[in-house]
């Protein structure tokens, strides 16, 4: 008698997943809605475990999730605050500059009437149409709004604060760090360890630890307008009283990001002539850092007239420039020493010619940044 087989099914096999098991200290997460993450550990070791015990082609789970999740937030906020501080320091720089215009103008009328030029005759000769009271009366209602707005800013404590969060190492560092190969490429045969120290001058200084790790061989003076450190002194550079010796000269000037700041364009030019009454003649160094685009998208500046201006200061010798992301960087020698006269006419040493705000490059979406040398 014949014996019929069984026929086999047809239907397929179901697989069963297999997951990995998670070792006996941990609680598994893979229905789980909420993350967790032992003490001691981090996202990022938290992230890697479960990576790890995840079948190659398995779904991530929850806890995954939430920390890319986490990651991804941070990252976020962190790109938010940076571009708070940069839309807070554009916002002050743009009212410092109205402000110092309006102030100009009240200024230049009333040094008009005072020449003996009545009503500010001499004004409007020189300045173009007549400086009405109504003028004088919309430029101080402006002055007060504007003043009320930087107050609401936080003043220029605030802005001082956004500016030393700028030059974190989280954002970057602070410029620096780009003259220290510029100097010993000056001072071939210094000694630092042994040799006297460089003095050098940060003018506007954020921080006063910015050459600390070069303090065997550089002695850094910061000053500022509003320190945000006790150990940066508070001083006007333009009031800072000019050296009588040459013992009290510096080798070293810095200008970082300090010449854009001040709305007078008249008075970023005094700044930088200012600068000369400093430093050593024939070795001494300006360090100019600015805004790119007040070097390369400006309608009254460009990298050509920078220079040739500095020549005319005396600045005669550009050491090195880099033209960075978003920052121009220069060196300047001084290798011609100013006069101690106040008249400039007299000045035979250095040839000072006017540079008065001309334009240079008419065209449009550019910016209206300009030193002037009166």
């Amino acid at each position: 008698m014949a014996i019929k087989k069984p026929k086999r099914s047809t239907a397929k096999r179901r697989r069963v997943p297999v997951t990995a098991s998670l070792p006996p200290t941990a609680t598994s997460t893979t229905t789980s809605q909420n993350s967790f993450t032992p003490a001691g550990s981090s996202s990022a070791d938290s992230l890697s475990v479960l990576m790890a015990l995840t079948p190659s082609g398995a779904e991530t789970t929850s806890s995954t999730s939430s920390l890319l999740t986490i990651k991804s937030s941070k990252a976020v906020a962190r790109k938010k605050s940076s571009m708070a501080t940069a839309q807070l320091i554009r916002r002050y720089h743009t009212l410092n500059k109205e402000l110092s215009q309006c102030l100009a103008r009240i200024d230049a009328s009333t040094n008009s009437s005072q020449s003996g030029n009545g009503g500010g005759g001499g004004y409007q000769r020189s300045q173009g149409p007549r400086y009405t009271a109504q003028q004088k009366a919309n430029d101080l209602a402006r002055i007060a709004a504007i003043r009320q707005e930087m107050d609401d800013l936080g003043g220029l404590d605030m802005y001082q604060k956004a500016s030393t969060l700028g030059q974190s190492k989280q954002r970057g560092g602070d410029s620096s760090k780009w003259l220290i190969p510029v100097i010993e490429s000056c001072h071939p045969q210094l000694d630092k360890k042994a040799g006297k120290p460089l003095r050098l001058l940060d003018i506007g200084a954020l921080s006063p630890h910015n050459y600390q790790k070069y303090s065997s061989w550089i002695k850094a003076t910061p000053i500022d307008l509003n320190p945000q450190d006790p150990l940066i002194t508070k001083m006007d550079f333009l009031e800072m009283p000019i050296p009588t010796t040459k013992d009290d000269l510096f080798d070293i000037v810095c200008l970082s990001l300090v010449v854009n700041f001040v709305g007078d364009p008249a008075q970023r030019g005094e700044i930088l002539r200012h600068s000369t009454r400093f430093l050593v003649p024939g070795t001494g160094l300006l360090y100019l850092v600015l805004p790119l685009p007040c070097i390369d998208n400006s309608r009254y500046m460009d990298h050509e007239l920078l220079v040739e201006m500095m020549a005319a200061l005396g600045y005669t010798t550009l050491v090195s420039h880099h033209l960075a992301k978003k920052l121009a960087y220069y060196a300047f020698r001084l290798d011609v020493a100013p006069s101690s006269s106040g008249d400039k006419k007299s000045k035979k040493t250095v040839n000072q010619p006017l540079f008065p705000k001309k334009m240079r490059h008419d065209k449009p979406n550019r910016n209206n940044f300009c030193i002037v040398l009166a």
